[in-house]
């Protein structure tokens, strides 16, 4: 089972929108696939419910132990594809759990009974380090960072890359790496296109093959709690989407990327 948590501690890089895309994609191809919302603003739960909140039990019951995460888990309007929801109630956990022990390993406990009930867990983040963010990390095994090529795209994944290796050493989830970035809201300007050079000759394989353009298509599969591969499966926002699927599905990521990190990878794009 592969654990895969959508970050970036930068706002507006469309990690709902990559982590709703990727589960729903996966599902498609076959591959039974539960999606955490693990952001109080519960926008992954709005698109997999079809413009619907969840009821609770939700994520939030999970971490504060008030009940078994397999009673929060529910089915979504994609079949095959489940959902731990999540509500505005989780922005309350991390002030719940301030004084408590082993707060940051609540998720991964709460789930070690259900391993291997699907083949890929998708994990979406706020944009914040909490301690929701940091039961994700203790939990997952990958990390994919969706990043929008603007000047500012570089600021923070050398942070990250050490917050992962923070949460290795410290919480002994040895299993966990950057697997790959993924550029989104991509345009054809100067400024995407230098940063995009930048981001493949410092970081190489570590950076996926597709790019995930700024799309209208997308923003009104949001609106309508869709995902772009139901709303306009053959845009190239969808089209994008299901390249990244292959990439993932195949395990390319694992066998491209091994056990690289951000400061080491410098090598050309394969």
């Amino acid at each position: 089972m592969r654990q895969i948590a959508i970050v970036n501690q930068k706002g507006g890089t469309a990690k709902t929108v990559t982590a709703t895309a990727l589960a729903v994609g996966l599902v498609r191809r076959g591959h039974r696939t539960l999606l955490i919302d693990c952001d109080a603003q519960a926008n992954a739960t709005w698109t997999v419910l079809g413009g619907q909140g969840a009821e609770p039990p939700t994520l939030a019951s999970v971490l504060l132990r008030n009940v078994d995460a397999d009673d929060a888990i529910r089915p979504t309007i994609t079949p095959g594809l489940d959902l731990l929801p999540a509500d505005t109630s989780l922005s309350g956990v991390n002030v719940a759990l301030v004084q408590e022990l082993g707060r940051d390993t609540r998720l991964r406990s709460a789930m070690a009974i259900l391993e291997g009930r699907w083949e890929f867990v998708i994990l979406d983040t706020a944009p914040t380090f909490t301690t929701v963010l940091a039961n994700a990390l203790v939990y997952a095994s990958e990390v994919i960072v969706p990043v929008d090529p603007g000047v500012y795209a570089m600021l923070g994944l050398v942070a990250l890359q050490e917050t992962i290796a923070e949460v290795r050493e410290v919480y002994g989830n040895h299993a966990l790496r950057l697997s790959g970035l993924l550029l989104t809201r991509v345009q054809r300007n100067n400024v995407c296109r230098d940063v995009e050079a930048e981001l493949r000759a410092r970081f190489g394989p570590l950076v996926f093959g597709p790019t995930v353009p700024l799309s209208a298509k997308i923003e009104e599969a949001a609106t309508r709690g869709m995902t772009v591969l139901t709303h306009a499966p053959k845009s190239p926002g969808a089209l994008a989407y299901t390249q990244l699927v292959e990439e993932i599905a195949h395990g390319r990521a694992k066998e491209r990327r091994g056990s690289k990190t951000v400061r080491g990878a410098g090598e050309s794009a394969a």
